[in-house]
């Protein structure tokens, strides 16, 4: 059975490569925009995407790192851990420091470690009751979601079918989404939509283009993973990225294949917009599954209208940009090698290393000195 120690670490660990990786994808999209590939806006999302599954793949990582140490293949005195580099550097004289403080901020992850898994200190019992109520929290918004979202597809009319692919008609949808189950996909349009048939092309080549890219799935894991995560910025970051990348790659896409002008693309945008904010929204709830445009707004997110107005502008901008997977290539494989350094780095040390009862020596003659020194004082 895996600790619960091991299992808090694993989830630290994340975190913290999350605000790592998302650094990098900063400065690789600085990258992309100075060598004119701003709106690649395909190559941009793939990008994104193979960062994100780098920072989930890190836990295997760590399993294997543990399994060659085990196996021998790595001596025991092998360490890459960012505390035992400081630890080091610091025993070599390059940087002075106090001993006893070092020593706090070496350990200051393992007491808040143990802390919450003992739950044995005001900060832990807090940290901990937080986590868990916001959990139970978004967990049970996003069943409240999958519930309203079967809801909508068993209300709503079977049009047509392709393979596993359903089209639904639904009088309830604000706007065109396509979502899935375990192994059936749908595409839900409002039947208000149907008076305009153009309309109703365009929505439908979005929407299997989304298909097409897999976004429903990524669009899913995100909303399962929204509970674990609630309470970092960076995933909210993160999400809000890849539903931006997603909207752009999928209109570029569409466009791509010069079966709509972009002039009628935009008004078809404009048109469901508008019709999603005439409903009234005050008691509604977002489904997890991809829409044509945005109708809700979300935490560290901009206003549906914001995100509308940019992919409008991006449509008349990046229209003749091309994706070039050189590019993606060159990029993403530093930038993965980069997390998986990074991964091996802020692990857990060893607590028993030869620098760190080094270090707990020079703390314990730095504190017997001081004490000679005030037994040594004459009073005054």
């Amino acid at each position: 059975m895996i600790p619960i120690s091991a299992v808090l670490d694993a989830y630290l660990n994340i975190n913290i490569l999350m605000a790592f990786a998302f650094g990098l994808w900063l400065l690789a999209r600085l990258c992309l925009n100075r060598a004119g590939m701003k709106h690649a806006y395909v190559t941009q999302l793939k990008l994104l995407n193979g960062l994100f599954l780098a920072v989930c793949a890190s836990p295997v990582l760590v399993a294997c790192f543990a399994l060659f140490a085990r196996a021998g293949v790595l001596s025991p005195d092998f360490s890459m851990t960012l505390s035992d580099i400081i630890l080091a550097q610091y025993l070599q004289g390059r940087f002075e420091m106090n001993a006893s403080q070092l020593e706090v901020y070496l350990v200051m992850r393992n007491s808040l470690t143990s802390d919450l898994v003992n739950i044995n200190s005001q900060i832990g019992i807090v940290i901990s009751a937080v986590l868990a109520g916001g959990f139970l929290l978004f967990a049970a918004r996003l069943l409240l979601s999958m519930i309203q979202l079967r809801r909508i597809i068993r209300n709503s009319f079977t049009w047509r079918r392709f393979g596993n692919v359903h089209l639904l008609l639904s009088d309830t949808a604000r706007v065109p989404f396509s979502t899935r189950t375990l192994r059936r996909r749908f595409v839900v349009i409002p039947s208000s939509m149907l008076g305009d048939g153009e309309d109703v092309k365009i929505a439908l080549c979005h929407e299997f283009q989304h298909i097409r890219q897999y976004d429903i799935e990524w669009e899913l894991a995100l909303e399962f993973l929204k509970p674990l995560f609630f309470w970092n910025p960076v995933f909210y970051l993160w999400k809000r990225q890849i539903e931006y990348l997603r909207e752009l790659s999928c209109d570029q896409r569409v466009l791509a294949r010069k079966h709509y002008d972009i002039e009628a693309y935009c008004e078809c945008l404009l048109r469901v917009c508008q019709n999603s904010l005439r409903r009234d929204r005050l008691f509604s709830i977002s489904v997890p599954g991809v829409a044509l445009v945005k109708s809700d707004s979300s935490l560290f997110g901009n206003s549906p209208a914001a995100i509308l107005r940019r992919r409008l502008v991006s449509l008349f901008e990046g229209g003749a940009t091309r994706n070039r997977n050189s590019a993606l290539v060159s990029l993403l494989v530093p930038l993965v090698a980069m997390v998986a350094l990074a991964t091996v780095a802020i692990q857990k040390p060893n607590d028993w290393s030869q620098d760190r009862i080094m270090l707990s020596t020079i703390v314990n003659l730095d504190r017997l000195a001081m004490r000679n020194s005030l037994a040594e004082r004459p009073d005054r």
